[in-house]
């Protein structure tokens, strides 16, 4: 029953907005990569601003949450490529194995899912704009050198990531907080207000990605990449929270960050550099509609692994 409850008060109104998105853009054909950009560039700085601002996050804390994340990006990347050579994937196909398990939607999707799960609590977003901070930075750098398997590419993939507008909110956000300087009201009123619209549009967002991709499950690698990117990555979370000791809210928010189904930047490598677009795209739809169970169970979990 708590599992159900859990599911109709935070999965449900996560579903809801994506089949909204995925029925309006099959009738008007949106722009996706216009959405795109209205993500990354207003609605989620702003986001990670005001989070960051309005919580408190000590330097021993932060330091705590990037080895944390750093550790579990390695071992589930070591996994992958373990998986790969037992199914004796060629390099493109490994490669997009790779992306696909190591990549996570933490932005669009796992910000909606953070919000629902702690009530839009300050100090939990703040943990999860970190998250996002460090899937911008492992996109921009292993993702894309992953892909295109050219060293070179690594130069341009740093100064894109320099480039992202949410580094620099979150590092004003928190010097202002650790400041002690307050935000003028007239400039603090519409970051805000431009924040609190970003759940709704980011789930739109998904919503008319996913109808744009088609599911054709031809391969068994689709089911094995969902499985270790929304089954195996949390079991790590876990355990490296547990060795760390890293316990209540932000325990909880770290293991169901882990939770969060592919990314779809890792669609994109792939469809750039050829490196089996088609298995790309499957997986970020199959690993998003999955998501909606396993999630439910990861968020229960977390209570009960974490108590506060």
């Amino acid at each position: 029953m708590i599992i159900l409850h859990t599911f109709l008060y935070i999965i449900v109104p996560i579903l809801i907005p994506l089949a909204i998105g995925a029925l309006l853009h099959r009738k008007f054909k949106f722009e996706l990569g216009g959405f795109s950009k209205m993500l990354m560039y207003y609605y989620i700085p702003a986001l990670a601003f005001v989070k960051v601002y309005e919580a408190e996050l000590t330097a021993s804390l932060i330091a705590t949450i990037f080895v944390f994340l750093a550790a579990q990006f390695v071992v589930i990347v070591l996994i992958g490529q373990g998986v790969s050579r037992i199914l004796r994937h060629p390099r493109p196909f490994a490669a997009s194995f790779s992306n696909s398990i190591a990549l996570t939607n933490n932005g669009n999707i796992g910000i909606p899912v953070n919000a629902m799960a702690f009530k839009h609590d300050p100090f939990a977003m703040s943990i999860q704009m970190m998250v996002v901070t460090f899937e911008l930075f492992a996109t921009f750098t292993f993702g894309l050198v992953n892909a295109s398997r050219a060293a070179s590419g690594l130069k341009k993939s740093l100064l894109q990531f320099v480039k992202t507008p949410v580094l620099y909110a979150i590092i004003a956000g928190s010097l202002l907080r650790l400041a002690h300087i307050e935000m003028p009201e007239p400039l603090l009123t519409p970051l805000t207000t431009i924040a609190d619209g970003m759940l709704s549009f980011a789930l739109l967002t998904i919503g008319a990605q996913m109808a744009s991709t088609m599911l054709s499950l031809h391969t068994i690698t689709v089911i094995w990449s969902s499985l270790l990117r929304l089954i195996a990555a949390p079991a790590i979370a876990w355990l490296l929270l547990e060795l760390m000791h890293v316990h209540g809210i932000t325990a909880q928010a770290l293991f169901i960050a882990s939770a969060i189904p592919t990314s779809r930047n890792s669609a994109a490598l792939a469809l750039e550099y050829n490196c089996e677009p088609g298995f790309a795209a499957q997986t970020v739809l199959f690993s998003t509609l999955l998501s909606s169970v396993t999630l439910t169970i990861i968020i229960q979990l977390s209570g009960t692994l974490f108590p506060i």
